[in-house]
């Protein structure tokens, strides 16, 4: 019997030797920004990815989207290429207020510095501008994301 519990225990603690704290997941990511003058922290991540075949080019698009304690009152949504570092990873960044999209305007930019497949580092700065009237044009400064999926 004392052989068998010990051979258990030595698999249990083989099998929680494995895991680390840095496993993919919402709860190990974050994007921040101050945005019209006031700072946030988005901490509810989530991660979509669409793979898409063009000719003989094949892509895979990360979507994400973070909000303030899941709140959808005030959220961040962009979508980076897979892979893919620098001022051109991303094509998409839009800033929603009680469900009024802010596009990003031409002087925003996204600066992608790690993407490993299942991690994402980065920057971003410029302005969004509301799609609907009154048109609001809105700074956003110093953000930084790094999100593991």
């Amino acid at each position: 019997m004392k052989k068998i519990l010990l051979s258990c225990c030595l698999v249990l603690a083989i099998a929680f030797s494995g895991c680390s704290s840095d496993d993919s997941g919402g709860n190990n990511s974050v994007v921040t920004a101050k945005i019209g003058g006031v700072d946030y922290i988005f901490n509810t991540v989530n991660v979509d990815q669409e793979t898409y075949t063009e000719g003989d080019y094949t892509y895979t698009d990360v979507i994400v989207t973070a909000s303030i304690n899941n709140s959808p009152d005030r959220r961040i949504s962009f979508v980076i290429e897979e892979g893919v570092v620098g001022l051109e990873a991303s094509w998409y960044f839009a800033y929603f207020n009680n469900e009024m999209a802010h596009p990003k305007m031409d002087d925003f930019q996204m600066s992608v510095t790690e993407n490993t497949g299942n991690k994402i580092v980065g920057t971003f700065a410029g302005q969004v501008q509301a799609d609907a009237e009154p048109f609001n044009i809105i700074p956003v400064q110093n953000g930084t994301f790094t999100i593991r999926y």
